[in-house]
């Protein structure tokens, strides 16, 4: 399913003049198969998701944004690779930007429109029900994408992580999560007093608190495994775009200089 390591062989990135460096491979050999499923990964997604439970606006989005955060340091923990403090920034931003939150605070009427939006949700609760559905979705193929890069080596020093981090913002955007819609409910539908589980998560861990919510996803690890293979490899033909179109600017450059 994923793109074959030929594929990888063939694309070059130049890092100066005169210096190429092969493009590292994304170890498409690597199975995500349920032996290979460790829930760490997906806790910190799994809290950021359910924080749209919380029934009291703002306090909501700073869990979700307190979990979302944490989401790449996990995963570079689970995996004992490095990741520099700016990746792991970058990539606990919102997919609307890194100002989205504080943008939306900054002026009256917007945060007034929020505000009111998330009471009305929250007091229908099949509609928070449903946001929680979708923002879980979401939150475990971000999790899964990271942990893809982390071990592809697209985020280790000396990687181009800002072509690789701008790649798999795009693909987040326009993946379909709906896949894995069910396990997200039945997840949802397993959480009882959200705001005390998420508190014991932010305090103890993620992982450990919502331990048990990982059976979902491993006892449906074959849907779940068809979605997150689909993102890699829509990830991997964009990421693979974007280094050819880059060294073929970049030879572009090159040869309108020496002319």
């Amino acid at each position: 399913m994923m793109l074959s390591s030929t594929s990888w062989r063939r694309a070059w990135h130049p890092l100066g003049k005169g210096v190429e460096r092969r493009v590292e491979n994304p170890k498409s050999e690597i199975r995500n198969s349920k032996s290979d499923v460790d829930w760490r990964i997906f806790s910190d997604a799994t809290c950021a998701g359910l924080s749209v439970l919380i029934p009291l606006p703002l306090i909501d989005i700073v869990f979700e944004t307190i979990f979302r955060r944490r989401i790449p340091a996990t995963v570079a923990k689970v995996r004992r690779r490095e990741m520099a403090p700016e990746i792991r920034r970058k990539l606990g931003r919102g997919l609307d930007g890194p100002l989205s939150l504080s943008g939306c605070l900054a002026i009256g009427l917007a945060t007034v429109k929020y505000v009111l939006r998330r009471i009305w949700r929250k007091i229908i609760y099949i509609f928070a029900v449903k946001d929680a559905t979708t923002a879980l979705t979401e939150y475990w193929h971000r999790a899964f994408l990271i942990d893809h890069m982390v071990r592809a080596g697209h985020l280790d020093p000396g990687a181009d992580s800002d072509l690789a981090l701008q790649v798999s913002m795009d693909v987040l955007r326009d993946i379909d999560p709906s896949p894995l819609t069910e396990m997200a409910r039945q997840t949802v539908a397993n959480v009882h007093h959200v705001f005390r589980l998420l508190v014991r998560a932010r305090r103890l861990g993620a992982a450990e608190v919502t331990r048990s919510l990982g059976e979902v996803l491993s006892s449906h690890w074959k849907v779940t495994e068809d979605s997150m293979e689909a993102t890699a490899k829509l990830y991997n033909e964009r990421y693979i775009a974007a280094v050819l179109a880059r060294a073929e600017g970049t030879g572009r450059s090159g040869t309108m200089v020496d002319g």
